[in-house]
Protein backbone atom coordinates (compact mmCIF):
# COMPACT_ATOMS: atom_id res chain seq x y z
CA UNK A 1 0.00 0.00 0.00
CA UNK A 2 0.98 3.68 -0.58
CA UNK A 3 0.30 6.51 1.44
CA UNK A 4 1.57 9.36 3.38
CA UNK A 5 5.34 8.92 3.63
CA UNK A 6 5.77 6.11 1.95
CA UNK A 7 7.10 5.23 -1.17
CA UNK A 8 4.72 4.00 -4.27
CA UNK A 9 5.92 1.14 -6.30
CA UNK A 10 8.88 0.99 -7.97
CA UNK A 11 8.31 0.87 -12.08
CA UNK A 12 8.68 -2.31 -13.88
CA UNK A 13 12.43 -2.79 -15.20
CA UNK A 14 11.09 -5.10 -18.89
CA UNK A 15 7.58 -6.36 -20.04
CA UNK A 16 7.51 -9.50 -22.23
CA UNK A 17 5.53 -8.99 -25.13
CA UNK A 18 4.01 -12.31 -26.26
CA UNK A 19 3.38 -10.89 -29.82
CA UNK A 20 2.03 -14.90 -30.82
CA UNK A 21 0.85 -18.15 -29.96
CA UNK A 22 2.14 -19.06 -33.78
CA UNK A 23 5.37 -21.28 -33.94
CA UNK A 24 6.51 -24.09 -36.48
CA UNK A 25 8.54 -25.80 -33.29
CA UNK A 26 6.25 -28.59 -31.50
CA UNK A 27 8.24 -28.68 -28.02
CA UNK A 28 6.53 -31.00 -25.97
CA UNK A 29 7.21 -28.64 -22.73
CA UNK A 30 5.81 -25.34 -24.35
CA UNK A 31 4.11 -23.09 -21.93
CA UNK A 32 1.83 -21.98 -24.73
CA UNK A 33 -1.72 -22.41 -23.48
CA UNK A 34 -3.88 -24.90 -24.73
CA UNK A 35 -6.73 -22.60 -26.57
CA UNK A 36 -4.31 -20.93 -28.83
CA UNK A 37 -5.20 -17.32 -30.47
CA UNK A 38 -5.42 -17.67 -34.09
CA UNK A 39 -3.61 -15.03 -36.17
CA UNK A 40 -6.99 -12.82 -36.90
CA UNK A 41 -7.19 -12.55 -33.06
CA UNK A 42 -3.45 -11.12 -31.98
CA UNK A 43 -3.14 -7.68 -31.55
CA UNK A 44 -2.16 -5.49 -34.20
CA UNK A 45 0.51 -3.07 -34.93
CA UNK A 46 -1.09 -0.06 -33.57
CA UNK A 47 -2.19 -1.68 -30.45
CA UNK A 48 1.37 -3.26 -29.96
CA UNK A 49 2.68 0.30 -30.63
CA UNK A 50 0.11 1.82 -27.79
CA UNK A 51 1.70 -0.98 -25.62
CA UNK A 52 5.04 -0.50 -25.81
CA UNK A 53 3.65 3.83 -25.55
CA UNK A 54 2.07 2.58 -22.05
CA UNK A 55 5.33 0.71 -20.64
CA UNK A 56 7.52 3.51 -21.68
CA UNK A 57 5.47 5.83 -19.48
CA UNK A 58 5.34 3.80 -17.10
CA UNK A 59 9.43 3.41 -16.54
CA UNK A 60 10.05 0.15 -18.41
CA UNK A 61 13.33 -0.34 -19.38
CA UNK A 62 13.64 -3.13 -21.50
CA UNK A 63 11.17 -5.02 -23.85
CA UNK A 64 11.56 -8.52 -24.51
CA UNK A 65 9.86 -9.81 -27.71
CA UNK A 66 8.52 -13.08 -27.66
CA UNK A 67 5.71 -15.54 -28.34
CA UNK A 68 5.15 -18.67 -29.53
CA UNK A 69 8.07 -17.21 -32.17
CA UNK A 70 7.98 -13.19 -32.79
CA UNK A 71 9.47 -13.57 -36.29
CA UNK A 72 6.22 -15.10 -37.37
CA UNK A 73 4.90 -11.75 -37.17
CA UNK A 74 5.85 -9.39 -40.47
CA UNK A 75 5.43 -5.98 -38.43
CA UNK A 76 8.33 -7.17 -35.74
CA UNK A 77 11.32 -4.59 -37.37
CA UNK A 78 8.33 -2.16 -36.70
CA UNK A 79 7.89 -3.27 -33.11
CA UNK A 80 11.64 -3.48 -32.67
CA UNK A 81 12.28 0.40 -34.42
CA UNK A 82 9.00 1.71 -31.89
CA UNK A 83 10.48 0.68 -29.28
CA UNK A 84 13.87 1.40 -29.51
CA UNK A 85 12.81 4.78 -30.75
CA UNK A 86 11.23 4.88 -27.36
CA UNK A 87 14.41 3.99 -25.50
CA UNK A 88 13.83 0.93 -24.74
CA UNK A 89 16.27 -1.79 -24.51
CA UNK A 90 15.08 -4.22 -26.55
CA UNK A 91 15.48 -7.93 -27.22
CA UNK A 92 14.17 -10.76 -29.60
CA UNK A 93 13.66 -14.11 -27.72
CA UNK A 94 13.62 -16.61 -30.39
CA UNK A 95 13.97 -20.37 -31.83
CA UNK A 96 15.78 -18.77 -35.15
CA UNK A 97 14.52 -21.17 -37.30
CA UNK A 98 12.36 -18.72 -39.21
CA UNK A 99 15.48 -16.03 -39.67
CA UNK A 100 17.85 -15.86 -42.94
CA UNK A 101 20.98 -13.22 -42.83
CA UNK A 102 18.78 -10.55 -44.29
CA UNK A 103 16.41 -10.34 -41.54
CA UNK A 104 18.69 -10.49 -38.98
CA UNK A 105 19.60 -7.54 -40.96
CA UNK A 106 16.69 -5.59 -40.93
CA UNK A 107 16.21 -6.23 -37.04
CA UNK A 108 19.77 -4.89 -36.82
CA UNK A 109 18.61 -1.20 -38.70
CA UNK A 110 15.28 -1.26 -36.76
CA UNK A 111 17.82 -1.07 -32.78
CA UNK A 112 17.80 -4.26 -31.96
CA UNK A 113 19.66 -4.85 -28.88
CA UNK A 114 20.40 -8.14 -28.24
CA UNK A 115 18.88 -11.76 -29.12
CA UNK A 116 18.17 -14.85 -27.39
CA UNK A 117 18.20 -17.94 -28.95
CA UNK A 118 16.86 -21.83 -27.64
CA UNK A 119 18.51 -24.69 -28.83
CA UNK A 120 16.53 -28.22 -28.13
CA UNK A 121 19.92 -29.80 -27.56
CA UNK A 122 23.92 -30.41 -28.68
CA UNK A 123 22.77 -32.96 -30.90
CA UNK A 124 21.63 -32.39 -34.33
CA UNK A 125 19.01 -35.43 -34.64
CA UNK A 126 17.98 -35.07 -30.62
CA UNK A 127 17.38 -31.67 -31.05
CA UNK A 128 14.88 -32.01 -34.44
CA UNK A 129 13.21 -34.72 -32.26
CA UNK A 130 12.26 -32.54 -29.24
CA UNK A 131 11.35 -29.49 -31.16
CA UNK A 132 9.84 -31.62 -33.68
CA UNK A 133 10.95 -29.30 -36.36
CA UNK A 134 13.61 -31.21 -38.77
CA UNK A 135 16.38 -29.21 -39.68
CA UNK A 136 15.80 -27.30 -37.11
CA UNK A 137 19.40 -27.51 -35.25
CA UNK A 138 20.91 -26.52 -38.78
CA UNK A 139 18.86 -23.27 -38.77
CA UNK A 140 19.48 -22.29 -35.34
CA UNK A 141 23.62 -22.76 -36.16
CA UNK A 142 23.11 -20.71 -38.95
CA UNK A 143 21.37 -18.14 -37.20
CA UNK A 144 23.35 -18.09 -34.41
CA UNK A 145 26.22 -16.96 -36.91
CA UNK A 146 23.94 -14.28 -38.52
CA UNK A 147 23.06 -12.58 -35.34
CA UNK A 148 27.07 -12.55 -34.22
CA UNK A 149 28.06 -11.33 -37.43
CA UNK A 150 25.66 -8.46 -37.30
CA UNK A 151 27.50 -7.80 -33.92
CA UNK A 152 24.39 -8.63 -31.82
CA UNK A 153 25.00 -10.31 -28.30
CA UNK A 154 23.88 -13.67 -27.97
CA UNK A 155 22.06 -15.68 -24.92
CA UNK A 156 21.95 -19.01 -25.46
CA UNK A 157 18.58 -19.99 -23.63
CA UNK A 158 18.64 -24.22 -23.53
CA UNK A 159 15.48 -25.91 -21.27
CA UNK A 160 17.08 -29.03 -19.72
CA UNK A 161 15.13 -32.47 -19.37
CA UNK A 162 15.74 -36.16 -19.44
CA UNK A 163 16.13 -36.20 -22.77
CA UNK A 164 19.22 -33.74 -22.95
CA UNK A 165 20.89 -33.10 -19.34
CA UNK A 166 23.09 -35.62 -20.00
CA UNK A 167 24.61 -33.13 -22.97
CA UNK A 168 24.84 -30.07 -20.73
CA UNK A 169 28.52 -29.96 -20.65
CA UNK A 170 28.42 -29.61 -24.75
CA UNK A 171 25.15 -27.85 -24.58
CA UNK A 172 27.33 -25.35 -22.57
CA UNK A 173 30.75 -25.89 -25.55
CA UNK A 174 28.23 -25.21 -27.91
CA UNK A 175 27.76 -21.65 -26.13
CA UNK A 176 31.02 -21.13 -26.55
CA UNK A 177 31.31 -22.03 -30.09
CA UNK A 178 28.42 -19.80 -31.16
CA UNK A 179 30.45 -16.37 -29.77
CA UNK A 180 27.25 -16.53 -27.01
CA UNK A 181 27.76 -13.81 -24.22
CA UNK A 182 25.58 -15.76 -21.59
CA UNK A 183 23.56 -18.71 -21.74
CA UNK A 184 20.24 -19.71 -19.63
CA UNK A 185 19.55 -22.79 -18.72
CA UNK A 186 15.91 -23.48 -18.22
CA UNK A 187 14.18 -25.92 -16.07
CA UNK A 188 11.29 -27.47 -17.58
CA UNK A 189 7.89 -27.68 -16.54
CA UNK A 190 6.21 -30.43 -18.68
CA UNK A 191 2.63 -29.58 -19.29
CA UNK A 192 2.23 -32.10 -22.16
CA UNK A 193 0.14 -28.55 -23.95
CA UNK A 194 3.23 -29.31 -27.25
CA UNK A 195 1.13 -32.55 -27.84
CA UNK A 196 -2.05 -31.43 -27.35
CA UNK A 197 -2.39 -28.03 -28.72
CA UNK A 198 -4.00 -27.67 -32.49
CA UNK A 199 -1.59 -27.60 -35.74
CA UNK A 200 -0.21 -23.52 -35.09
Amino acid sequence: MTGPGTMGPEPPLAMLAELTHRCPLRCPYCSNPLELERRGQELDTAAWRRVLDQAAELGVLQVHFSGGEPTARPDLEDLVEHAAGLGLYTNLITAGVLLDETRVGRLVAAGLDHVQLSIQDSEPASSDRIGGYEGGYRRKIEAAGWIRAAGLPLTLNSPVHRHNIEHLETIIDLAVEFGAERIEVAHVQYYGWGLKSEPR
